[in-house]
């Protein structure tokens, strides 16, 4: 007895399942292109397509990942093309990208030895920190190098 009740609840289990299956319906419209909805629309000739499973509940995620996908190509395609039209400006007019490159140090230096607080903004979350003074001491030393180089260069 025991045994039939376990088929019998098997059998009833398997049937009831397939009963569940998500409906989808088929139709092609007047251009020939083949959709599939689960509302069928009105005056269209539609079949019924029976699935098993849902539709897949990671859809929203699978376009956030494209989304942020996109967005970051978009990012690096903007990034390159600004690379390259600083190279082309470079490559114009040296000696004018060289003296607004010093001038840019002098202004960094300045901010560096002066401002009791420096703040910058961090390449990898992009928030605004303040500088320790190990980090501080560092940017004024590598500073007053690319200084010494310009004048250099400029033969001052």
């Amino acid at each position: 007895m025991k045994k039939t009740t376990l088929l019998l609840g098997g059998v009833l289990m398997v049937l009831a399942s397939s009963s569940f299956a998500a409906k989808f319906y088929k139709w092609t419209d007047e251009n020939g292109t083949t959709h599939y909805d689960a509302q069928p629309p009105q005056d269209v000739q539609t079949k019924e397509v029976r699935t098993y499973n849902n539709a897949s509940s990671d859809q929203a995620s699978a376009i956030e990942k494209l989304e942020k996908q996109r967005e970051q190509a978009a990012q690096e395609r903007a990034k390159a093309e600004k690379q390259a039209q600083e190279q082309k400006r470079v490559e114009d007019n040296p000696d004018q990208v060289a003296k607004e490159r010093c001038e840019q140090h002098r202004k960094n230096l300045d901010i560096l030895t002066n401002k009791p607080t420096v703040r910058r903004k961090n390449p990898d979350t992009g928030e605004m920190e303040v500088m320790d003074q190990e980090e501080r001491q560092k940017m004024i030393d590598d500073t007053q190098k690319a200084l010494e180089q310009c004048q250099k260069d400029s033969g001052q």
